[in-house]
């Protein structure tokens, strides 16, 4: 897709004045009405009313959340105990993390700033974004991912999470131009084959119909257009969260995921959702296992040492080839701590 205005003129800071024609309602895909002055959007078919708040609609109906899905939305709302503390539960260091992430991104590459991030960016590199595309993101979170994105590629985002918390600090604090709305993964609010791109970091794992969040996510791509899915993987013998389950005879849960919405037992494995993005018509699927023991364990307990290795530009690539070289066995058996996946269609 081209950058002529009247792509962009549907993209304006005033809800009311963005032509979002490709908002549907989550419940029969019917229409919906945004009435100028409005404090909620209806649907025209099945009469669902979906609030407006902070500036974004809120298409979450949670009387339809099931225990599992509502038990994940209490985590991120910050209502239940968690070692996981949001970022959007203190505004201020959400925004400056947002400006860190862009900053590292514009200067140095990485998606966001680890060794995770280089993964990240090699991969939708791959998937090769162009100026003016749009793209989703379901999970978004505080729109970190698609603030990187607009820098680097040029792209203009719409963000989905059900955090109310997450996609008002989104609306308030990303790059003018993305648009963020409260919604399911499982219930995406927009029309089939509006999306050039999407793509989904660390969310997959959260949610307890997986085919059913991949199949949506395919749905509302365009042909031609592509996916990413970043997941936790279920064959996650020999990582670095492995060993330390082990060392410390299974207290360790997690490692710094636990108790932060996971259930292990709905974890996939790699060829598990390359079955599951083919089921949905998507083509061109590959699958990369990443983050298995160095730089998983380098991102999580040694946090300074990317960061400060970006002041040596020129030892970034020797450095993460030997990281690499050393999860190469476990790597090539298909045991990670987590993987990537991207499909066309």
């Amino acid at each position: 897709m081209g950058s002529d205005p009247s792509f962009f003129d549907r993209f304006s800071p005033n809800i009311y004045n963005a032509r979002m024609d490709y908002l549907c309602c989550p419940q029969c895909r019917a229409s919906v009405n945004i009435p100028e002055g409005g404090t909620t959007v209806s649907c025209e078919s099945c009469n669902a009313v979906f609030p407006l708040v902070d500036g974004f609609i809120d298409f979450v109906d949670s009387r339809a959340l099931e225990e599992f899905a509502q038990w994940q939305k209490d985590i991120y709302e910050g209502e239940v105990e968690s070692q996981h503390i949001p970022y959007h539960m203190a505004p201020d260091a959400a925004k400056r993390h947002i400006e860190y992430c862009v900053r590292i991104a514009r200067e140095h590459g990485p998606l966001v700033p680890c060794w995770l991030g280089m993964d990240f960016r090699e991969a939708t590199d791959s998937l090769e974004p162009r100026q003016g595309e749009l793209v989703l993101d379901v999970g978004c979170n505080t729109g970190v991912i698609l603030a990187v994105m607009r820098e680097i590629y040029g792209t203009v985002g719409v963000g989905v999470d059900f955090s109310r918390a997450a996609v008002g600090i989104a609306t308030a604090c990303s790059p003018e131009g993305n648009l963020f709305f409260s919604a399911d993964a499982l219930r995406l609010p927009f029309q089939d084959e509006t999306f050039d791109m999407a793509v989904s970091y660390s969310v997959l794992e959260h949610v307890s119909d997986q085919a059913r969040m991949v199949s949506e996510m395919a749905r509302v791509l365009r042909p031609g257009g592509r996916l990413l899915i970043h997941t936790t993987c279920r064959r996650d013998r020999w990582t670095w969260h492995w060993w330390q389950r082990i060392m410390s005879q299974g207290r360790y849960g997690l490692g710094l995921d636990d108790q932060a919405g996971h259930d292990r037992k709905i974890f996939l494995e790699p060829a598990e959702l390359a079955h599951l993005l083919m089921k949905s018509g998507l083509s061109r699927v590959e699958t990369l296992v990443v983050h298995t023991m160095y730089t998983l364990m380098f991102d999580e307990t040694f946090p300074g040492f990317f960061i400060r290795l970006l002041a040596f530009p020129r030892l970034i690539r020797p450095v993460r080839r030997l990281l690499d070289t050393a999860d190469a066995l476990p790597n090539s058996l298909g045991y990670g701590n987590e993987f990537l996946a991207t499909a066309w269609k």
